[in-house]
């Protein structure tokens, strides 16, 4: 359990919020098992996963923020996507979204990955990208169903290093 003195340390967080992040029952996840790249970075396909809730407004429908415990479905966004259709559309209120709202790059640098490409730092910046809901109550689902259809997809486009962005 959370120690509630710390979290009161988040004075712009609500009682309800400070709350229930000290009732949550967090998991653990460290991984069971580490890869190690055998190429190097300059040979590299990168990608990256953000939970932000992230959504290309001209070709997506935003999460469902009905769904009980969260959604867990995830949406593709293309290397080539146009800042101003990047939308948030994350359900928590634990956190401000001033930030995300005025440049989505910020959790989704596919920018930057692009300027390394650029600087042979990394070999490609991978043509597609994910975005999931953060703020999943139970992550059951989104372990058993989601996190492996993205990894078969990551496989296809043969991405070598996957940057995982919390938000």
């Amino acid at each position: 359990m959370l120690d509630i003195n710390k979290i009161e340390k988040f004075s712009n967080l609500g009682f309800g919020t400070r709350k229930f992040l000290q009732l949550y029952r967090w998991k653990n996840c460290k991984p069971n098992k580490l890869a190690k790249l055998n190429k190097q970075l300059n040979q590299s396909n990168v990608a990256i996963i953000s939970s932000a809730g992230l959504i290309d407004k001209s070709n997506h429908n935003p999460f469902d923020h009905k769904i009980k415990l969260g959604d867990t479905s995830f949406r593709i966004i293309q290397s080539d996507v146009q800042e101003n259709n990047l939308e948030e559309n994350h359900r928590s209120n634990s956190f401000n979204h001033d930030g995300i709202k005025s440049n989505p790059f910020t959790v989704m640098p596919i920018n930057h990955l692009k300027e390394l490409e650029k600087q042979k730092f990394i070999g490609s910046t991978n043509h597609r990208h994910f975005s999931l809901m953060g703020s999943i109550l139970n992550p059951y689902k989104l372990v058993a169903n989601t996190i492996p259809e993205i990894i078969k997809i990551l496989k296809i486009d043969k991405v070598d290093i996957v940057i995982l962005i919390p938000v």
